[in-house]
Order: structure tokens, then C-alpha cells, then sequence
């Protein structure tokens, strides 16, 4: 099992996403830094999770359906790792604008509907209390649709969790995925508490998963 930390970059800090109520988000007040910097909160949650990658979600471009800023990409080419990017795209980016280690996520919430595309590319089924965001696809269903465009990653993310400490609230679905897709990676979002979380979804088969608050409490360590 494999812990991805999680950047939430805002207004050109790193904030602490709650429950996806985006209009309350603040810069992060953790443990581990003293400053929302995000190359500086990049390196400390690298170190103290063990982690060798991030994934990285622009709320700014998310939000507002504009392009991924400057300030962004220099730190995406800065942070020197692989980083799973969540860049809030409406359409297929081009991927020559995102090299290795870069991994564009292209995500329900945004996106909608998959189509085909390159495989090192994940696609994220964004959910809210286990309801998907997309309106024209049930989670298994809109799984289905992307192992058929090409992705050989998924992401389940329910943002009604993250920042919560409640627990993931997935398992049942992931359970269901990891049994129709065995050859998918898969990596689940939203409400990791802390060791016992990732012992349960390491029961069921999940590759990876991610985690913001449980490092900047305390609560988790690589």
C-alpha cells in the first residue's frame, strides 16, 4: 500500500481542504510547517511519509474552469517527483504540455464521461456521501467507460470525506472495482484516519491511497 500525499493549491498556497466546501478552504495550519509554501509543505510531506510521488489538485482551475496558471506549472516541473495532477480539465490536455513524472488526472467532477487516452493517465470517479458527481454515469459504470477508453488508473474520491477524519466510506465500491478490474491500479481518496484505514484497504486490493490531513495531524506516518 502505497501513501500519496496530497497538495491542495488555492490562491498560490496550500489550503486545507474540508468536506469539499471549497469557499471555507484556508491556508494549511499543520504539524509539520510553519508556512503554506507549497515546495516547502511538498518536501515535508515527502519526508515523513516515505512517499516518492504527489498528487497535486489546482482548485483555482478547478473551480473556475480556467487554464492551469504559471505559478502552478513552475511548481509542478519544481517539485521533482512524480505527481498525479488534477488540473480541472474540461477537455483532453495536450500531453506534451504534461511530460513524465507528470500524470494529468482527468476527473468526473470536471470532466465527465471518459474517452480514450494515453494509459499513464488516471481517471478520478469523483463521488460526494457515495454519489457521483457525474450525472451521466453511476461509479461501475463510469469505471466501466474508462477501462474501455484506455485508463489503467482509477481514483475514487468522495470529497464529502476528505479532511473529516470519518473514514473512507468506499469500500464496498473498491471491493466491487478491484473485483471487475484486477489489473487496474486503484487508489482511493477521502477520510483516512490513519493505520487502520490503510490495513482495511490493503485487505481489499488497493494500491494506493491519499492522504492530506492524517500527515499534517499527526495521526499517520510512512
Amino acid at each position: 500500500m502505497r501513501i500519496i500525499p496530497v497538495i491542495d493549491l488555492m490562491g498560490g498556497v496550500v489550503v486545507r481542504a474540508v468536506a469539499g466546501r471549497r469557499h471555507e478552504y484556508r491556508p494549511i495550519r499543520s504539524q509539520l510547517v510553519d508556512s503554506p509554501d507549497p515546495l516547502h509543505v511538498a518536501a515535508r510531506l515527502l519526508a515523513v511519509s516515505g512517499a516518492t510521488e504527489l498528487y497535486v489538485a489546482d482548485l483555482d482551475a478547478i473551480i473556475t474552469g480556467n487554464p492551469v496558471g504559471n505559478g502552478v506549472r513552475d511548481f509542478l516541473t519544481a517539485v521533482g517527483v512524480e505527481v498525479l495532477f488534477d488540473g480541472g480539465f474540461r477537455t483532453l490536455p495536450n500531453a506534451d504540455d504534461f511530460p513524465h513524472p507528470l500524470r494529468p488526472v482527468i476527473a468526473s467532477e470536471s470532466f465527465g464521461l471518459p474517452t480514450s487516452v494515453g494509459v499513464r493517465w488516471a481517471f478520478s470517479i469523483d463521488l460526494r456521501d457515495g454519489r457521483s458527481l457525474c450525472d451521466s454515469g453511476s461509479p461501475m459504470g463510469l469505471a466501466e467507460l474508462a477501462v474501455a477508453a484506455g485508463f489503467r488508473t482509477l481514483i475514487v474520491l468522495d470529497v464529502a470525506r476528505v479532511g473529516t477524519d470519518t473514514g473512507p466510506g468506499t469500500t464496498a465500491l473498491l471491493g466491487d472495482l478491484r473485483a471487475r478490474f484486477p489489473e487496474v491500479e486503484l487508489i482511493a481518496g477521502g477520510g483516512i484516519r490513519g493505520a487502520s484505514d490503510l490495513a482495511r484497504l490493503t485487505d481489499l486490493g488497493i494500491d494506493a491511497v491519499l492522504v492530506a490531513s492524517a500527515l499534517h495531524d499527526g495521526r499517520l506516518r510512512g
